[in-house]
């Protein structure tokens, strides 16, 4: 069995979206060929960003070397991360993380030999890692990019050139690029030189529940995780078919897992009293993936003016088996996605999302469900261990080369 090297910043037990996917990875390695060794950040057990059941259980194969990484101390030192690091180190960043982190895999490779390096990103941090310790060994090393500061407007626009300037110039480096988005792979390949490897987000089909549950006793629309758009078009569109008599009031809520009722009244100022609102704390994982599963309609907040984004959390709603309203309409990759898999709609008329959930909530009130027409296949593909299956191809082909 051959060895990899995986470093990502965020991992387990850490409550992020981000460790779900080099969780994954880790978790189904083994079954193609391929021993882990992750070196990340040590995070207590215990904690609100924590979950320590978020992916299941890992291989007894898996390696784990958590390190402490201690945040900087006292006025000077803040200061030159602040200055020196943020500006002169960026492919470094979080300079903390890389450089504890640093120091153990170094002391790793002298007594382990990997055949390859995998690195996620961002924060570039990983990479520039793998980039110094793949050439170290003599091995390959693939870079995967969760976001991209060269395709995508995140980050602070006065520092964002600097930081796609070191990320366009690591996966250069790099022998393989991986992206989570065929919009981020189009957009990646002409500044890099090269076409990367896409390899979506997804959703681990064991950590579902495996009865079907029993659907909440209102029409229950449900957006779960942060919350960084507007869900007015949705608010509205509520109204709608409250004020239509399409859907009684005493019917319906929306149940927002992850967001605080203030973030939604800074979107929407007076959204509380207009429409049934319930917000509450991030649960763990596998709780949030019941609640979905019991939910009429799972809503995700698509990114219009960034069409490349397909955001994580749609792959677990995909699996949960209930339809998902996305809004607005893209006219990218959320758009796209739904039409390949038949699990839900892309919309950006109130009016059209009204008489979309009209005819949901008919269905729901029979006990039929909605009629979705979900592609079985199409979806299977975005399980997690098909994905890893695709990752484990990639380094194959570079062992062959």
């Amino acid at each position: 069995m051959r060895r990899l090297l995986i470093l990502p910043y965020y991992f387990l037990p850490r409550n992020h979206v981000a460790c779900y996917r080099a969780g994954c990875f880790a978790k189904f390695l083994p079954e193609n060929g391929w021993k882990p060794t992750v070196v990340c950040e040590d995070l207590p057990a215990v904690g609100p960003d924590s979950d320590p059941d978020f992916i299941g259980i890992l291989p007894e194969s898996v390696e784990i070397h958590r390190v402490a990484a201690p945040r900087p101390r006292g006025s000077l030192e803040r200061f030159l991360h602040r200055t020196w690091g943020q500006y002169l180190q960026t492919h470094r960043l979080p300079l903390h993380w890389s450089e504890h982190v640093g120091r153990r895999v170094r002391e790793l490779i002298q007594t382990t030999r990997f055949d390859a390096v995998w690195a996620t990103s961002d924060p570039l941090g990983p990479l520039a890692l793998a980039d110094e310790t793949a050439r170290s060994l003599g091995v390959p090393w693939v870079a995967d990019l969760r976001d991209s500061f060269s395709v995508l407007p995140f980050g602070k626009w006065y520092k964002r050139p600097l930081f796609a300037s070191r990320e366009r110039s690591l996966c250069r480096r790099a022998d393989r690029v991986t992206t989570v988005s065929e919009g981020l792979a189009r957009g990646l390949a002409p500044l890099i030189g090269k076409e990367p490897v896409v390899i979506h987000n997804g959703f681990d089909p064991t950590l579902f529940p495996q009865a079907p549950l029993p659907q909440r006793p209102k029409f229950t629309l449900l957006y779960a995780g942060n919350l960084v758009r507007s869900p007015g078009l949705v608010f509205s569109a509520v109204e709608l078919c409250i004020h239509r008599g399409w859907i009684p009031r005493d019917q319906i809520e929306l149940l927002f897992h992850g967001v605080d009722v203030a973030r939604i009244e800074r979107y929407c100022p007076g959204a509380a009293g207009r429409v049934p609102i319930q917000a509450f704390p991030r649960l763990p994982h596998r709780e949030i993936l019941r609640v979905m599963a019991s939910s009429a309609v799972l809503l995700l907040m698509a990114h219009a003016d960034t069409p490349g984004v397909l955001p994580a959390k749609g792959f677990d709603y995909l699996a949960s088996g209930r339809p998902i309203l996305a809004v607005p309409d893209d006219h990218g990759e959320v758009s796209r996605f739904l039409g390949r898999t038949g699990a839900g709609v892309s919309l950006s008329d109130p009016e059209a999302i009204a008489r979309q959930l009209a005819e949901w909530f008919e269905g729901w009130k029979t006990g039929r469900g909605p009629a979705m027409p979900r592609d079985d296949r199409e979806i299977a593909r975005y399980s997690r261990r098909e994905q890893t299956r695709q990752l484990a191809g990639v380094l194959d082909d570079l062992m062959r080369r």
